[in-house]
């Protein structure tokens, strides 16, 4: 027995195989092979389908099912209007100072956290304000009170600049 796979050796006597034989393995091989490749695109189409289903069922239902779809991403426009909230107090002499935020210090890390302030105790709110003022580089004790103020704003479409107009909210108020 030669061992090669071949049919006319695998009858045990030896033989060569006949190109009859050698034919009929090599179109075996052949339509295993196309079978396989016939079973890989099935299979590819059922996946690529199934993606296309979930992606267009997302969109009929306005699903938000990252990362499968990010509508909100594109489905929201900007206007030229927005409100800013900032943390302005007042010093023992009466004078009101903005609590300045970089967007590169600390501070700025937490400033989301100014709407939330209203929402605290007492105690929580004041220690809240402290840790602000100190990592704004003020010092706490030359301040009397402090207050989130909410202001609209409207951009200016040449320059970018925002413009406050309205009346300033008082969110919340603290005493130092």
């Amino acid at each position: 027995m030669r061992g090669d796979g071949l049919s006319g050796a695998a009858d045990g006597v030896g033989r060569e195989p006949t190109a009859a034989t050698v034919r009929e393995d090599l179109h075996e091989d052949l339509r295993e092979d196309l079978h396989e490749d016939a079973r890989a695109r099935r299979r590819a189409r059922a996946v690529t389908w199934t993606v296309l289903g979930v992606i267009a069922l997302g969109a009929l239902v306005e699903a938000e099912a990252w990362p499968v779809t990010a509508f909100r991403l594109f489905s929201t426009v900007r206007t030229a209007d927005g409100a800013s909230l900032r943390l302005v107090v007042t010093g023992t002499d009466g004078v009101r100072v903005t609590v300045p935020m970089p967007a590169d210090a600390p501070l700025a890390a937490t400033s989301h956290q100014l709407a939330e302030l209203r929402d605290l105790p007492t105690g929580a709110r004041r220690e809240k304000v402290v840790a602000w003022l100190r990592l704004a580089g003020l010092d706490p004790a030359a301040f009397t009170s402090a207050a989130v103020e909410r202001t609209a704003w409207t951009m200016d479409g040449e320059t970018r600049e925002r413009h406050e107009h309205g009346p300033t909210t008082v969110l919340a108020q603290v005493t130092l």
